[in-house]
């Protein structure tokens, strides 16, 4: 059962509040990603604060956490379910401000700008994860399954790129050890903002006991 298969058309006011906040988490990690994947990808000015966005953004998700807890003190029996897998959503919501700010964290290890072939490779993929974030906010938001469908399609290639990835930066011994570092501390940093957006989309559209596992449908 999805998550939008447990309500009638008389919803509560949780899952109304829920809409509203997991969107605004949804939104202000996208502009937390791009930003920090801007300075670290692009070497652009960090022109805005992540540490106030991540407050944000955890500050959305400890409200959430009242409503649900409150929620089910008056009413444990009613969507018991709904409330399970929206802590769940709150809290992967929640880690993409923290994996932005390291994104930063590992763009000023580096030694010099980022350029070349294997940042261009970063930039491609950063590009996907943006797309997947507009998946995630279509998957909860507008409840569209197939769009959460599609972004847990896409951290499943996303995870086999990165992989792929990891093993020319490993096997290029024209790479200094600040860049080999850098760029797979990238790598995996973007993998970890897709699967925390896949977790998201398979708590739309899984049953609870399979939340965050891989998709089982087939694939074109």
């Amino acid at each position: 059962m999805g998550l939008f298969d447990l309500f009638s058309d008389d919803r509560p006011a949780l899952v109304a509040e829920a809409f509203v906040r997991v969107q605004q988490m949804l939104d202000t990690g996208n502009d937390m990603f791009a930003a920090a994947t801007a300075f670290a990808l692009e070497n652009e000015i960090l022109d805005v604060d992540l540490g106030e966005l991540d407050s944000e953004i955890n500050e959305g998700e400890q409200e959430l956490r009242r409503a649900v807890l409150e929620h089910l003190t008056f009413d444990p029996q009613r969507e018991m379910v709904f409330s399970l897998k929206l802590v769940s959503i709150v809290h992967e919501a929640e880690r993409i401000g923290d994996l932005a700010k390291s994104i930063v964290k590992a763009g000023k290890l580096a030694h010099k700008p980022r350029m070349g072939k294997h940042v261009e490779s970063l930039r491609e993929m950063r590009d996907r994860v943006l797309v997947m974030f507009d998946h995630a906010y279509h998957g909860f938001v507008d409840e569209e399954a197939e769009a959460a469908r599609k972004l847990m399609t896409m951290h499943e290639q996303l995870k086999d790129d990165v992989t792929v990835y990891l093993q020319e930066v490993a096997d290029d011994e024209s790479l200094t050890a600040n860049e080999g570092i850098v760029l797979a501390l990238l790598a995996r940093l973007l993998s970890r903002v897709g699967s925390h957006l896949s977790n998201i989309a398979s708590t739309v559209v899984s049953p609870f006991d399979q939340i965050r596992r891989a998709p089982t449908w087939e694939t074109e």
